[in-house]
């Protein structure tokens, strides 16, 4: 039996686990599950998908306990522009080779088990985990840090149409690489999608369609909800409604940095990417590929749809955590997101960390970021 078993291999499991292994646990007191065979895998494969040269973040927010620790590392190693921009955000070539050194650090990969988790009951003080393969592990302490990218969304009209559409979430279909591509999205994956598609000679032709205007901000959210400038209030609210809607309205959603705006104003006014503004009405079929008919009479003609909507907004691996809910009664707000305690303990040895920690931790829950402060909540607390 584990002292500790990790659901979820990505930057929030990985980044709990670096934490618990250099502080709490031996190597063979800690198992990861994942269903990819090693860390951060659908992080580096989808990045790498849309052409993600750097983060979004600063340089302080990556998976080491050192905020310095990837400056030294730039230092020490051969990168062309490893930051850039005011904020030195980071080359995302040096953070991932950072991030996998991290865990070479404390053998992290030693702790790995591929597989795909489909339930999960507590017995005699101890957890069982059930996978697919019919196989099971025990822990004496659960920490989900499940991810959102696996449910990515649908809107209506892709559902409906007769166009078939890919999703830039779906791990298995790669990118058109010819004809005219379609880009149906307004943040900053279907912006890094657009730019690199439109550089690509092979591609004949590259629409960006987005709902709203561009919006353009530094972060994902206001730096303040990083610290005391506005988590002292919110830790204050004690009504989970009130806390989902202030989440709801510190998030950037579907925002884009100022250089990425202009790397796509670029390629506008070079002709390499047409940019629409308009709710999809309707997709036809045509003899040559299809129309995707917008809101103000627009019309855009492509050979492949490409969605770059996100996520579905629901609880990530709801499949096999609503019978867990159900069966222990677990505390869950009017969203269905879980009501923690500070240490992120949801049921005792039962933790949480990333969108299933963002209740607690507040709107950077589900960024880097976030992910240190669950890491850093969870092994104080073990």
């Amino acid at each position: 039996m584990y002292k500790w078993i990790i659901i979820g291999g990505g930057v929030q499991g990985c980044c709990v686990a670096r934490g618990l292994l250099e502080e709490k646990a031996g190597n063979e007191e800690l198992l990861i599950i994942d269903p990819y065979p090693g860390p951060m895998h659908v992080w580096q494969t989808l990045t790498k998908k849309i052409g993600m040269s750097h983060l979004r973040s600063p340089s302080v927010h990556h998976l080491d306990t050192d905020p310095y620790s990837l400056n030294k590392y730039a230092k020490s190693c051969d990168f062309a522009q490893p930051f850039r921009g005011r904020y030195a955000r980071p080359l995302l070539d040096m953070f991932n080779q950072h991030s996998l050194d991290v865990f070479d650090d404390v053998s992290l990969e030693e702790c790995w088990k591929q597989g795909a988790v489909n339930g999960i009951s507590k017995a005699h003080n101890q957890w069982n985990v059930f996978l697919e393969d019919g196989s099971l592990v025990q822990g004496e302490k659960v920490v989900l840090a499940v991810g959102v990218n696996h449910s990515p969304h649908y809107p209506d009209w892709a559902r409906e149409g007769e166009v078939s559409v890919t999703h830039v979430f779906d791990m298995q279909t790669p990118l058109p690489e010819k004809g005219r591509v379609v880009i149906v999205g307004g943040g900053m994956t279907a912006a890094h999608l657009a730019n690199t598609l439109s550089n690509k000679t092979s591609v004949a032709a590259v629409s960006l369609v987005k709902r709203h205007p561009f919006r353009v901000e530094d972060f994902d959210s206001d730096p303040g909800w990083l610290g005391p400038k506005f988590l002292n209030g919110y830790e204050k609210v004690t009504c989970y409604d009130q806390r989902r809607r202030l989440i709801q309205q510190a998030r950037h959603k579907g925002s884009i940095t100022r250089d990425l705006h202009v790397q796509l104003k670029r390629q506008g006014s070079a002709s390499r990417l047409k940019i629409y503004t308009g709710e999809v009405e309707k997709t036809v079929k045509e003899e040559h590929g299809f129309n995707l008919h917008l809101t103000g009479e627009q019309l855009v003609s492509g050979d492949s749809i490409v969605l770059a909507t996100g996520a579905e907004a629901c609880l990530p691996g709801q499949e096999w955590l609503e019978p867990l809910i159900e069966q222990y009664g677990l505390p869950c707000a009017p969203c269905g997101f879980p009501i923690v305690s500070t240490s992120l303990e949801w049921k005792e040895g039962l933790y949480v960390a990333g969108a299933l920690a963002e209740l607690e931790i507040g709107p950077a829950a589900r960024n880097i970021a976030g992910a240190r402060k669950s890491a850093e909540r969870i092994v104080r607390s073990a």
